[in-house]
């Protein structure tokens, strides 16, 4: 699972951000279906794999859980749209709040429209019909916004709202850079861009990534886009966290490539920050929350 709910403030919590946390408790994460405890694992640095959650074998997902299906609806959305009569059958994020990852969140069904949270509230006669939708939800970064975008191709046509971009639906919010020149982006969105095989610089004040897109001549980058993270002020566990996520997507990237030269597997930069006016090449983050790297082989 690559993601699951921390039991003590409701929050939605991707594995990733385990990272960030220290400690990490082993038994304060359950299931966003059906709430039975995740175990969480590989969240120990330098281990050049993603952190995740894993259901305990003592105690495993109830029989009616949706998330225990994903898997196998989002191996069939790669191809084609798996909307249905009744709408979307997978949860996914609608829009994102900057909230601290340890502030309590209001219940799940407080956070759905009025329609979704009465026909809710009708229709629990049974923990099975009670526990059938698990719909809409809010993030608290764009990792797994950036996710589902990946995961859904066929289905962005999924609403989402983020304040200060362009767009209210997946396809609309979220725009790929140019591949071949540099262009000023009179509207903002979150963009993205596969990342460069060089490590990023780091100084004082900054986190500075490469991307590998930008503008091409004859067959070379001359002007490549570049994300500078502004990490002035932040403590040494954010540094840590967005540097250890870069490595580990170099890493996907490179092996990838080293197992089979053709591949399509790229490591994908997802961010929502500030285009230069001076050097347009340039967009600028200060947060760490807005900023994420996932490996696919199509995009």
């Amino acid at each position: 699972m690559d993601s699951a709910k921390d039991k003590h403030t409701g929050q939605i919590v991707d594995g990733e951000q385990l990272w960030l946390i220290n400690p990490v408790d082993k038994e304060g994460y359950m299931c966003r279906g059906c709430k039975v405890l995740v175990n969480p694992v590989s969240f120990e640095r330098g281990l050049k794999t993603r952190p995740h959650f894993r259901e305990y074998q003592k105690d495993p997902h109830k029989f009616w859980c949706k998330i225990e299906g994903e898997t196998e609806l989002i191996r069939a959305a790669k191809s084609k749209s798996i909307q249905n009569e009744q709408g979307f059958p997978c949860s996914f994020p609608h829009t994102l709040e900057l909230t601290d990852s340890r502030s309590k969140v209001e219940p799940e069904d407080e956070q759905l429209n009025p329609n979704e949270s009465k026909s809710r509230s009708t229709s629990n006669s049974s923990s099975n019909s009670n526990n059938t939708s698990i719909s809409k939800w809010i993030a608290r970064t764009i990792r797994p916004i950036a996710r589902t975008y990946i995961n859904f191709p066929k289905d962005r046509d999924l609403p989402l709202t983020i304040s200060g971009l362009e767009g209210s639906i997946y396809k609309d919010v979220i725009r790929k850079l140019s591949s071949q020149e540099v262009v000023i982006y009179t509207r903002q969105h979150l963009f993205y861009a596969p990342i460069a095989w060089a490590a990023p610089t780091k100084t004082t004040n900054s986190i500075n990534i490469k991307l590998s897109y930008g503008y091409w001549l004859g067959g070379k980058l001359l002007q490549p886009y570049s994300v500078k993270i502004d990490i002035t002020g932040w403590s040494q566990a954010k540094i840590a966290y967005v540097l250890e996520e870069l490595e580990v997507a170099r890493h996907d990237a490179m092996q990838a490539k080293n197992k089979n030269k053709f591949t399509k597997t790229k490591s994908w930069l997802f961010f929502i920050g500030q285009q230069s006016s001076h050097t347009p090449e340039e967009f600028v983050i200060n947060d760490h929350r807005l900023i994420c790297c996932l490996t696919t082989d199509a995009l």
